[in-house]
């Protein structure tokens, strides 16, 4: 099921917001940052992309515009990439997109019990935060 509506959304971001799936998780991720920002390797962390990966893809992010990289000021060898506005505007478009994705998908296979209760395991989930590195 993961992979059939992570296939969807990224067609329909591309069709919709010319955003891909990738894309859209890198602007999310900053954007539920209190600062909107990561150190680029936390984002690519976040993400499970590469470092390379994520240079990649946050230079294309960069080029239009949706986040800036500048120097981290806590470590002048490593990068903040941080969220802009445009970048902001572009996730709340392509929210719209993944909601009615998610929605069209999921909601119909389940009463409002069943996705009640799927919300809550999910939140016991998000709120246990990163298992420790090993």
């Amino acid at each position: 099921m993961s992979s059939r509506v992570l296939r969807e959304l990224d067609r329909e971001l591309d069709a919709h917001d010319r955003i891909t799936i990738t894309e859209f998780d890198v602007l999310i991720t900053l954007e539920n940052e209190p600062a909107r920002q990561l150190r680029m390797t936390e984002l690519a962390r976040a993400t499970m992309l590469s470092s390379g990966g994520m240079t990649r893809l946050v230079s294309r992010l960069e080029g239009r515009g949706l986040l800036r990289r500048t120097p981290d000021p806590d470590d002048a060898r490593a990068f903040r990439a941080t969220l802009t506005g445009d970048g902001r505007r572009k996730l709340a478009q392509a929210r719209v997109t993944h909601d009615a994705v998610l929605t069209r998908m999921i909601a119909p296979a389940l009463t409002v019990a069943e996705l009640r209760a799927l919300e809550r395991t999910l939140g016991k989930l998000v709120d246990r935060g990163d298992p420790p590195a090993s």
